[in-house]
């Protein structure tokens, strides 16, 4: 894999990569942006030499950009040429294929580009070059059957989608044909995909892609935070065979940290002295004072259900406040309790706050970012669906409720906000317990070191691997040899033996290991005396159907009497213990439960009745490896500095200006590391396991690990001791 640059290098090759493009494009960028930021000057010599390159940059740096415009102005000239080979006119077809991992970034992309697309077009006319017109379309699984047979009647020339829906598209026997006039791939946040069978089952997609094509296809990928930057390069380029050999791909490294103001805030200054017995009264009119000190403010849960609840809570402070009630913890307390414990919501009915999640209908997300993009709102609680490179505009401050759980989620998060090149990203982490707090003081460590966890790529996953063999048969037969080649070129299965490879055949031709199986039918046919595959009766059905590999969850479709009219999902376990007439809260807004079909629930409003909060199953996030041994680190670099340095201030001192503590969080931290060393002599650590032996209240022996190296470790560990 060959480097171009580092960070702040390549200012100087800015003005000659730009040279290269059509004067329309030239005088449309430097009007509009002046002069290529760091991910442009270096990344276009790359793409304009036809190479597969890998872009790392941070966020609202102008790195999506770099890799469209050189694409469009590709477009622009091949449009504007006259047909060759005794063409008629200009082939349709897709030039340019955009994947990304999430819709709402799609249709994000896809509004972005008409400013580009239009000023380029408005400049070609002022200098006399008139350039035709370049249709962008977004296909994703909200897109409408008509609009599908459309674009597959007459396809773009610019195609946004998801890999699920390049996935369909590639089984589908008419529409895939699109791809034929293909030159080039971007896969945008590309960290999301390396580390999951999600991105095994893209890298195939993309082997499909260029062999539909039939000629090469440049891949560009970007992220604002990748490592290491070879595996995902290997990931995004895929192997050529025979030799299995990765193929080039050129990385360009603009840097990964970008200016930041962070710091990890604790609302009391003991967390044994609690308003009510909890966090949430002293953290909540915090949070509410930073919102009103700044213009557009983001504020991350890492759950749904605490995000429903945080907007609740804040509306609660938000209208207290402007009835002239309390403004501290106060406004959050009824008689020594605090309003909205346990399962139930406050019952605030209005406030400006709202819930962004994913259970919330695309329809209501749309608005929610429209609304704050548009300055409606003055702040939105939301989760990892607002997590990515999303254009929800001018945001000043981002606030993380507990720690973010992860160092590339904490730097996403965090860098949504001065998303503009040059400006400082504002981020404040509002820890909850002890525990929280160290973690929050080593990710925020890691934050500003750019210590991202690595991502690596799963190899010979066999129920992708089974996936795609069956959608690809159900289109056109294959020899077994030629579909094994074509799939060993995806990284994630360069090293698939042919034996391997065969035991799947023999498993999806009906040839299952036991006579348990035997009322499991064939999903392919082989012919093995001509080793050729070919499709059965049902076999696109059965791909189309299942295709992808995010779970099904089983939810309820939440809907307005209407029937029509969607609001969101609900978990089917909170379903299962909901009746007509219970209250809860989805959106920010408080609905009753009307009627409970198979796989909906029928809802009314009902502003002002105490609801419950929902959950959904699933939704915790867990500690990585790599980010358990920094934690791990840091706890053992704590204690060892309370061993050796007598004055708490010295250490106070040095968790503030290292970690990005204020002075409650250090003092705080400080005090729970000393304890625990002196009620233990030692604390868990990277080098340091605790078991602990204590009696439950029933007067049996239970036994707690204290590990800091995250659910891939534990998990295993637990199960192994449980069944000990």
């Amino acid at each position: 894999m060959s480097r171009d640059g580092e960070p702040g290098d390549g200012q100087g090759t800015g003005g000659e990569a730009l040279a290269a493009f059509l004067p329309a494009v030239q005088a449309w960028f430097r009007a509009a942006l002046g002069e290529p930021t760091p991910p442009q000057a270096l990344g276009w010599p790359a793409i304009q030499r036809g190479e597969h390159t890998l872009i790392l940059s941070p966020t609202g740096s102008g790195k999506t950009l770099a890799a469209f415009l050189w694409g469009i102005d590709q477009i622009y000239r091949e449009m504007a040429a006259p047909p060759e080979d005794g063409a008629d006119e200009f082939q349709e077809g897709v030039r340019l294929l955009y994947i990304s991992p999430l819709k709402a970034l799609n249709n994000d992309v896809e509004r972005n580009l008409r400013v580009p697309l239009a000023g380029i077009r408005r400049a070609g006319e002022e200098l006399g070059q008139a350039l035709p017109r370049l249709d962008v379309l977004v296909r994703t699984g909200d897109t409408p059957q008509s609009a599908r047979q459309r674009m597959a009647k007459h396809p773009p020339q610019v195609l946004i989608t998801t890999p699920e829906s390049l996935y369909l598209i590639l089984t589908s026997p008419v529409a895939r044909g699109m791809f034929r006039t293909l030159r080039t791939v971007i896969v945008d946040e590309i960290h999301t995909l390396v580390s999951n069978k999600r991105g095994v089952h893209l890298a195939v997609s993309l082997e499909r892609v260029a062999e539909l094509a039939g000629h090469a296809v440049q891949r560009i990928g970007l992220s604002a935070t990748q490592r290491p930057l070879d595996e995902v390069a290997r990931f995004l380029g895929g192997f050529e065979t025979p030799p299995s050999a990765p193929r080039p791909v050129t990385i360009v490294d603009a840097g990964m940290i970008k200016p930041m103001d962070l710091r990890v805030v604790t609302a009391v200054d003991d967390f044994d002295q609690l308003p009510g017995g909890s966090i949430w009264p002293a953290v909540i009119p915090r949070v509410l004072d930073l919102v009103e000190a700044h213009r557009t403010t983001l504020i991350f849960a890492n759950s749904r259900r605490q995000a429903e609840r945080a907007a609740d809570r804040l509306n609660e402070v938000h209208l207290s406040r402007q009835a002239g009630g309390e403004r501290d913890a106060a406004a959050l307390g009824v008689d020594g309790t605090v309003k909205g414990a346990g399962f139930q919501g406050t019952g605030a009915v209005g406030g400006p706050f709202r819930a962004h999640h994913g259970s919330v209908s695309r329809e209501a997300r749309l608005q929610l970012e429209e609304a704050l993009k548009e300055g409606r709102l003055p702040a939105l609680v939301g989760t990892s669906s607002l997590e990515l490179g999303i254009d929800i505009g001018a945001v000043d401050l981002v606030v993380q409720l507990q720690s973010p759980k992860g160092v590339a989620q904490g730097l996403q998060r965090v860098g949504r906000s001065g998303h503009l090149v040059g400006q400082t990203s504002v981020g404040r982490i509002f820890t909850t317990h002890r525990e929280d707090l160290l973690e929050a003081a080593a990710i925020a460590r890691a934050m500003r070191e750019g210590d991202v966890e690595p991502g690596m790529t799963p190899q010979n996953s066999l129920d992708v691997l089974a996936q795609q063999i069956v959608a690809m048969v159900s289109v056109q037969d294959w020899e077994a040899g030629a579909l094994l080649s074509l799939i060993r070129r995806a990284y994630p299965y360069h090293r698939l033996t042919p034996e391997l490879y065969r035991s799947v055949l023999e498993m999806l031709s009906g040839r299952y290991p036991s006579a348990a199986f035997r009322e499991l039918r064939p999903r392919i046919a082989w012919d093995r005396v001509h080793d050729r595959l070919a499709a059965l009766p049902g076999s696109r059905l059965l791909a189309v159907r299942n295709g992808g590999t995010i779970p099904d969850r089983g939810s309820f479709g939440a809907y307005l009497p209407d029937r029509k009219t969607r609001l969101g999902e609900l978990d089917e376990e909170f379903v299962f213990e909901t009746r007509p007439g219970d209250v809860f809260v989805l959106g920010s807004n408080t609905w009753r439960v009307q009627d409970v079909t198979e796989d909906r629930v029928i809802v009314s409003p009902a502003p002002g009745h105490l609801p419950r909060m929902p959950f959904w199953r699933g939704d915790a996030l867990r500690r990585d490896y790599h980010l358990g041994c920094i934690y791990g680190r840091f706890r053992r670099e704590l204690a060892g500095r309370l061993a050796s340095e007598p004055e708490a201030g010295d250490v106070v001192a040095w968790l503030r200006r290292e970690y990005a503590l204020d002075e409650a969080s250090a003092r705080n931290a400080v005090d729970y590391v000393r304890h625990q060393v002196e009620v233990l002599g030692a604390i868990s650590s990277d080098r340091t396991i605790i078991a602990e032996l204590f009696p439950d209240p029933v007067g049996d022996l239970r036994l707690v690990v204290h590990s800091p190296f995250g659910a891939r470790v534990n998990s295993p560990w637990a199960l192994a001791l449980a069944s000990a």
